[in-house]
């Protein structure tokens, strides 16, 4: 879990980088990532591809147009349909993160076969597939995050964790014994930030704090999971062992990309894993 963590992470920094979003969440990434493919889509395809209702898809095409990366149109093929269309600087933008998806696949190859080969039992390594496309990758890659994401209980689903909350409460039940301040490198954000994200865990009841758990500093503040939080994270982990063999090709994938299948498959490994 926490090497799925990190190159999560790493992949929503990435995006945002590109897109100017701040901490994107999986389904805003599936709608970028279907307009990126489709060059022009309608808003309920938006919608169907990457479950955000109608009113987060409006809110994501209002800021997209602010900041001039797509443009909107009556529907060729129904005129009471809204689509979306990129603009020259939305190309531009898609193209930037092409190039920046293409170098952070082939630098997260160690960890993407760290992670197949620990899902996969070694009698059964997945046979590496070469994607296509970048950007169909990353499609995958968000869809199986979003199965794993709806594998948590309702309380921690349905808008209530966003996925910042997430990540935090991941590493907290994880390491245990975490004070605020270790999870602002993880999660990019300001003290401010991390105090933020901690009181809306600690107010939905996922964490909680607590004093006197350092000896030698009793104002020490730690953070600790609630049942409730750990059941959540449990919840994905148990979702990760029903999904370890589409998640172990998936991943196998990652590691082997730019790489002929057919010599990687006669090393058993990625062919890039060497450098």
């Amino acid at each position: 879990m926490d090497l799925l963590g990190r190159f999560s992470d790493e992949l929503t920094h990435l995006f945002d980088d590109a897109f100017g979003t701040r901490w994107a969440e999986i389904e805003d990434i599936l709608a970028i990532a279907e307009l990126l493919r489709a060059r022009s889509v309608t808003t309920r395809r938006l919608a169907d591809s990457s479950g955000l209702d109608r009113r987060a898809i409006s809110r994501m095409v209002v800021r997209l147009r602010s900041d001039e990366l797509v443009t909107t149109r009556p529907s060729e093929a129904d005129k009471r349909a809204v689509e979306v269309v990129l603009t020259d600087r939305g190309e531009r933008r898609a193209d930037v993160l092409r190039t920046s998806l293409d170098g952070f696949f082939l630098a997260s190859a160690d960890i993407a076969h760290e992670i197949s080969e620990g899902l996969q039992p070694a009698s059964t390594s997945p046979l590496p597939r070469e994607p296509a496309d970048a950007v169909d990758l990353l499609r995958r890659v968000c869809e199986a995050g979003v199965a794993l994401v709806n594998t948590m209980p309702g309380t921690a689903t349905e808008g209530q964790l966003a996925a910042r909350q997430r990540a935090a409460l991941v590493q907290i039940v994880s390491q245990g014994g975490v004070r605020p301040n270790d999870l602002s490198p993880a999660l990019g954000v300001s003290r401010a930030g991390v105090a933020y994200i901690v009181d809306q865990l600690c107010a939905k009841g996922f964490v909680s704090r607590r004093r006197g758990a350092v000896p030698e500093d009793r104002r020490a503040v730690v953070l600790e999971a609630t049942t409730d939080g750990v059941h959540a994270v449990q919840a994905v982990m148990d979702g990760i062992e029903r999904q370890r063999e589409s998640l172990a090709n998936l991943f196998a994938e990652v590691a082997n990309w730019h790489q002929p299948v057919d010599e990687a498959a006669r090393a058993g490994l990625p062919a890039n894993a060497g450098g």
